[in-house]
């Protein structure tokens, strides 16, 4: 391939080359060069010839001593199908512009588009949501179907700028404006329930980056230098132990006032009252398979805490069985798959989230409110009334604890060996529990007289 220089390139003298063989000094068929004069040690333009008459124009220097060419374009004196001269050489002040700032202007290039293609894998706000819940399930945590509802409603949904917006982009005062929303909207609780799955996802997408396994399969990145929530303080005064619990007329009401709930979300609520109040994520979260109705118990998963899933079995007396017959009813048949839809599912497919249950209460709550001065109350103030009239009928402390899965106790002991279910005294508290209840809903009913083993 020869090369020989040219003062200055002018469109006469880029036309006037002529095709391999034809022009002096080339060979038939094999593409030949011609460079631009310039000074010494300054890069010059080429252009190449090729067989077929198509002229390609490049910078050539030479960084370190060594020949670099950079493509500038393919030459069309119209600029229809290619580049004018006067834009070939406007490219080559752009690229000589580049050498004298960064030197090698090949691999300047080359490390900014690599830079481009990295930010084009940083995901959004709604990509890092997405890929925390997605995590959490594949794990097997029951929390995933909460933080994809807790996401949803209070980040997605709400806010769609940001979920659009690059997780990296995402500031200290974009999460104070999530949870002030939520604040002004008098939702107390879910505020620090938000900031939480807030703040893991953000910690999830940290260590993502670094995963080798994210950088193999080029999936998405995100780039955090931070997380914005660890400045975001909780609010104290929403997670504070409150002492409301409810007497006896209250309950009573209470339990008339959910006839004007739906027929799932009633049932439901008093399914869980006659279990003596158990936490509605655990309930909600059971399927068909975790009753065994012949053995009269329910196997609900206790995932609460630091110390992994463990088993949490309830008997079911015949008055929580009654409560439950309704869902039996509603979400026994299975769907053209042979699917069974979940006990409490208020739609025939998915389980129906604690938002739901808990804006039910609160609906009940404020209309008894209304109708009969009935200071509010909500889930805690029911399972903290069910443990205080469990106490006054005599439940021992321990079995208490058992009933409404406190918790097993700590140490090498509690946690290896201590396996008793305590289910026999389990059933004698709920069968106590199912009584009081019943004279509560009741009054004209009479005590029931348990048998001392029973007891």
């Amino acid at each position: 391939m020869t090369q020989r220089q040219h003062s200055t390139f002018t469109d006469a003298y880029i036309r006037g080359l002529k095709l391999p063989g034809v022009e002096k000094h080339t060979a038939p068929g094999n593409p030949y060069k011609r460079a631009e004069s310039a000074s010494r040690g300054d890069g010059r333009l080429l252009v190449r010839v090729l067989p077929s008459g198509v002229k390609e124009f490049f910078y050539r220097y030479r960084p370190d001593g060594r020949d670099t060419l950079l493509k500038l374009g393919r030459y069309d004196s119209a600029g229809k199908n290619g580049k004018t001269l006067k834009q070939i050489k406007r490219a080559l002040r752009d690229k000589r512009a580049l050498q004298d700032e960064h030197g090698d202007v090949k691999a300047y290039e080359l490390a900014k588009a690599r830079q481009k293609a990295l930010e084009a894998r940083k995901g959004s706000l709604r990509q890092l949501l997405d890929a925390y819940v997605k995590s959490l399930r594949d794990a097997g945590k029951p929390s995933a179907d909460e933080a994809e509802g807790v996401f949803r409603r209070h980040v997605l949904k709400p806010f769609p700028s940001l979920a659009s917006a690059k997780a990296k982009e995402i500031e200290p005062g974009d999460v104070q404006r999530i949870l002030a929303r939520m604040v002004n909207a008098g939702i107390k609780r879910q505020v620090n329930v938000t900031r939480a799955y807030l703040r893991a996802a953000f910690a999830f997408g940290g260590k993502a980056d670094h995963d080798p396994r994210t950088v193999a399969k080029e999936g998405v990145l995100f780039g955090l230098t931070g997380n914005p929530v660890i400045t975001v303080p909780r609010i104290a005064e929403y997670e504070r132990a409150g002492d409301r619990t409810l007497a006896e007329d209250e309950l009573r009401a209470y339990w008339k006032a959910l006839e004007a709930l739906p027929r799932i979300q009633r049932a439901t609520l008093r399914f869980n009252l006659a279990l003596a109040c158990q936490r509605p994520k655990q309930l909600l979260r059971a399927d068909w398979a975790a009753f065994d109705f012949a053995e009269k118990t329910l196997l609900l998963r206790d995932a609460k805490g630091r110390g992994g899933a463990r088993d949490h079995l309830l008997p079911l007396t015949a008055f929580a069985l009654e409560q439950l017959e309704p869902l039996r009813e509603l979400n026994s048949a299975p769907d053209e798959d042979g699917k069974l839809p979940p006990p409490f599912a208020s739609d025939g497919k998915r389980p129906m989230v604690v938002e739901t249950l808990s804006k039910a209460l609160a609906e009940v709550s404020a209309s008894l409110k209304e109708s009969d001065s009935i200071p509010k109350f909500d889930q805690r103030d029911l399972r903290r009334t069910a443990e205080t009239m469990l106490q006054k009928l005599g439940i021992e402390r321990e079995v208490r604890a058992h009933l409404l899965s406190h918790g097993r106790s700590a140490g090498v002991q509690g946690k290896h060996y201590e396996r008793y279910d305590f289910l026999k005294e389990k059933r004698a508290g709920l069968e106590k529990w199912a009584d009081k209840l019943q004279r509560i809903i009741d009054q004209k009913r009479k005590a029931k007289v348990l048998p001392i083993r029973a007891a």
